[in-house]
């Protein structure tokens, strides 16, 4: 798809768009037996969200005691806790989003959708590998449901997914690599019109990795605090997207 845009929107995901069941599924698992480990929201937001599974399951078992507490002193046993822990959570996902248990953020949708009737390409770039399945499942009825419009852009049978030019979710490679991908095959797609790439996100580490590509990035304020976001390098940050007004922007 060729765009006369200049512009470029690449989308995190998870925490961006929708409002995903990972914290939930996290800290349930994290609560039960065995683990009896209490996780706050502020520890996810610092240290698990945005991360790819291992690596999030790691932050917790290692930093909050977990390891331990279970005397998991060699790699081989700390590998084989993290591995029961990081299963059971993703079995616990898997089921909630069957379930369509995750709620839509109606300002990301919205952008993306009249994003989408401007003509702008767009990429969703998530490092989980559930960001796809959820776009997946949410269809146009969903979106008249929730969000009252569609402006226009769903044809039959699409679904939220639909609305992205590139799928750069679920990859097996860094945050930094995968925004990278998203932002090269929307220049391929623009066929070198897209001067300016706008990067979505609301984790410090996605915000870190975007502007050391020189991407123009919008710090998503969903949890924590504004510093944060700031401190990690966002050119503006907000917590309404509704407020971004593209139709007046030099695109």
């Amino acid at each position: 798809m060729e765009s006369k845009r200049r512009v470029g929107f690449i989308w995190d995901i998870d925490g961006v768009v929708v409002d995903s069941p990972h914290e939930d599924a996290w800290r349930a698992t994290a609560e039960k037996e065995p683990w009896n480990t209490h996780l706050e929201s502020d520890f996810y937001f610092s240290h698990v969200a945005s991360l790819p599974r291992y690596r999030g399951g790691d932050s917790i078992l290692r930093l909050l005691g977990v390891y331990e507490r279970f005397g998991a002193k060699t790699q081989e046993e700390k590998n084989e806790l993290l591995e029961k822990f990081c299963t059971e959570k993703n079995e616990l996902l898997k089921d909630l989003i069957r379930k369509g248990k995750f709620k839509l953020f109606p300002d990301a949708v919205r952008l993306l959708l009249k994003a989408k009737s401007l003509g702008i390409l767009q990429a969703s770039a998530s490092a989980s590998k559930n960001a796809r399945d959820m776009l997946l499942r949410v269809d146009r009825a969903r979106i008249r449901k929730e969000m009252g419009e569609d402006f226009g852009v769903f044809g039959e049978g699409e679904t939220l997914h639909s609305m992205f030019d590139v799928d750069a979710c679920g990859i097996k490679a860094e945050k930094k690599d995968i925004q990278e991908l998203a932002g090269k095959r929307l220049r391929v797609l623009s066929q070198d019109r897209i001067k300016k790439l706008i990067v979505f996100e609301d984790a410090p580490s996605g915000i870190r990795s975007a502007k050391s590509l020189g991407y123009y990035v919008v710090g998503v304020l969903r949890i924590g605090n504004e510093g944060a976001l700031k401190k990690a390098g966002a050119d503006i940050v907000t917590e309404d997207l509704e407020k971004i007004k593209i139709e007046d922007s030099n695109l």
